[in-house]
């Protein structure tokens, strides 16, 4: 895929004002992370969670761009709650580099860390990609988030 065709944004062109341009950007970075929801759902892998995350501080950085193109209560909100939810994917991707870390040390230091350590460890992974699914559907079905889609 060419650089160019990676980052066309569809009805985007050089001629659009600002404010017509941030609905277009913003529609974008949204599918974005609704194609990385959908990812995120069919495999919860370590890989499709920090894609996840990326498309998450996306949107939140093209939201500080375009900050004066939107109704202020609604910047705040959908904005406070994009940064909720790339911490609460931060703190999954956590601890799928722990687990990887704590391997590492494992044959490094060449001694048996405890299978309850592992446990625990998976334990978390299981509880907070739960809830990060929960916190998907919710951003999903969010009325204030689907009002920023262009019909």
């Amino acid at each position: 895929m060419s650089i160019e065709k990676k980052f066309k944004i569809p009805g985007l062109n050089i001629n659009s004002k600002y404010k017509t341009a941030s609905n277009f950007v913003l529609n974008e970075k949204l599918k974005q992370i609704f194609k990385e929801i959908d990812k995120f759902f069919d495999d919860d892998s370590s890989e499709n969670l920090h894609s996840l995350r990326i498309a998450f501080r996306r949107l939140r950085y093209v939201m500080e761009i375009f900050q004066e193109c939107m109704n202020p209560e609604l910047f705040k909100y959908i904005y406070k709650l994009s940064k909720k939810m790339q911490d609460l994917i931060g703190e999954g991707r956590d601890l799928d580099v722990m687990e990887i870390k704590v391997r590492q040390m494992e044959k490094e230091i060449n001694k048996k860390i405890p299978d309850y350590f592992y446990k625990r460890i998976s334990e978390d992974r299981r509880i907070v990609r739960q809830t990060i699914k929960t916190e998907l559907i919710n951003f999903i079905i969010d009325k204030d988030i689907n009002s920023l889609f262009i019909k």
